[in-house]
């Protein structure tokens, strides 16, 4: 721990916060380096109600974040890597995890006709970013070894100056590790494996209307690591979605997207609820000055759940950030983020163990018949100071709220809100990055 500390002052002493700056050119490659020292507070570090055992628990950490991008363009092509390492080490609680990995590739490759083809891959092995295999928050603490790995492969086919024709295929999979923590809820593996079509018209030169239709099978690995995972169903589905909207800019003000459509998964080997009806992707960009900047976001999806006999959630969210750029020194950003889970199923008192019928978590007898719905508002607030285009420092805090219709009492008539908590988080980070 004090040979962190003590690498985390040099950094923070040496090299103050970074903008993305033009890169150092190396023959024909450009090198993106970049290296960031981050401390946190936080008052609950399990992000946990102070009614369960571990709720309210407040904790430091350091983290060092060194990355590399490499950038090898040639002709009307190109290919990226980005590799980052992250080292956490907390000042109370023992990580069992300290180190995640991660690797980024992408390739975009122009061929005669305008055909071009497109390859992301994203790797990462970590333990606490539990939005990488649950993106709807429903996790919210874990320190869980994993593996995940996301391959997407495009070709766009023109068919004259204003149709496009593209299409796509999209590998995914998870796969924890064998140990646990016992403060933890982790997910269970999952492989997902997938394609899609899409149609672009072009409205101008800078926008376009896009429809699109992609198929996705998951395959859940439902080998539970942990007694708070209700795995003893199975959760395979198959997922249909269709949308269509529009994506691209308007007269340097106005950029983003907005596109809305329908999906169904369908979850063929159980008696529970399937996921019928209309999703959404937003995220519009408005900047009336060249200072300042409104983003909105928001969105409607559904993702598949580890919460008792539920196959799915659906998360409803919508967030506002302003960014204002004071002077070519000194920067501000705001933003207030809601979101709502909602699950279909009302609790059932059920075996979490196929072997045993009467292994039932006593959470799931006294909370029976409830329909789960969280709540969650997130505010935040953020300054920052660039010393100078590779150099810069910024100071952030963080509010979380979030509110679940699920509590109970327990045998010793003490209350219990086991997916309930507010979070307090401070922040303070320096980077130096080109």
């Amino acid at each position: 721990m004090k040979k962190t500390l003590v690498v985390a002052g040099l950094v923070a002493g040496l090299c103050v916060g970074a903008l993305a700056g033009d890169g150092i050119p190396v023959g024909d490659a450009v090198f993106y380096p970049s290296v960031e020292a981050v401390y946190t507070h936080t008052d609950n570090l399990f992000l946990q109600d102070s009614t369960m055992p571990f709720g309210s628990e407040s904790d430091s950490f350091w983290v060092i974040r060194p990355t590399l991008g490499i950038e090898l363009p040639f002709k009307e092509s190109f290919v990226r890597f980005d590799f980052g390492y992250q080292y956490k080490d907390y000042s109370t609680y023992d990580l069992k995890n300290h180190n995640t990995y991660n690797f980024d590739f992408k390739g975009l490759f122009r061929f005669s006709g305008d055909l071009k083809l497109t390859v992301d891959n994203h790797f990462i092995r970590g333990a606490q970013e539990v939005r990488e295999f649950d993106p709807g928050y429903e996790r919210v603490f874990s320190d869980t070894a994993f593996d995940r790995d996301e391959l997407k492969v495009g070709l766009e086919v023109p068919l004259n100056r204003a149709n496009a024709l593209g299409f796509y295929g999209i590998y995914n999979y998870i796969n924890f590790s064998n140990g646990s923590s016992d403060r933890a809820r982790p997910f269970f593996d999952y492989k997902q494996y997938g394609g899609g079509v899409a149609w672009k018209y072009a409205l101008s030169p800078t926008s376009q209307w896009v429809t699109s239709g992609e198929y996705l099978q998951s395959k859940p690995d439902l080998t539970s690591r942990d007694i708070f995972l209700f795995t003893n169903l199975e959760k395979k589905y198959d997922q249909t979605t269709l949308m269509t909207g529009w994506e691209g800019a308007h007269k340097e003000v106005l950029t983003g997207f907005f596109k809305v459509g329908w999906s169904r998964m369908k979850f063929n080997d159980n008696a529970y609820s399937d996921f019928s009806g209309m999703v959404a992707d937003v995220g519009i960009g408005f900047q009336p000055a060249e200072a300042f900047k409104i983003d909105l976001t928001a969105g409607r999806h559904p993702y598949q759940s580890v919460y008792n006999v539920n196959n799915f959630y659906t998360s409803n969210f919508g967030q506002l950030q302003f960014h204002q750029e004071l002077s070519r020194y000194f920067y501000w950003t705001a933003g207030y983020r809601y979101q709502q889970n909602d699950y279909p199923d009302s609790v059932k008192a059920v075996s979490f163990d196929p072997a045993d019928p009467l292994a039932i978590l006593p959470e799931f007898v006294y909370t029976q018949g409830k329909t789960r719905q969280d709540d969650i508002n997130r505010a935040y607030a953020e300054v920052g100071y660039h010393f100078n285009k590779q150099f810069s420092m910024r100071a952030n805090y963080q509010y979380e709220d979030r509110k679940s219709n699920i509590h109970y009492y327990d045998l010793g008539s003490i209350l219990r809100r086991p997916y309930s908590y507010s979070e307090n988080r401070f922040l303070v980070q320096a980077q130096i990055g080109w």
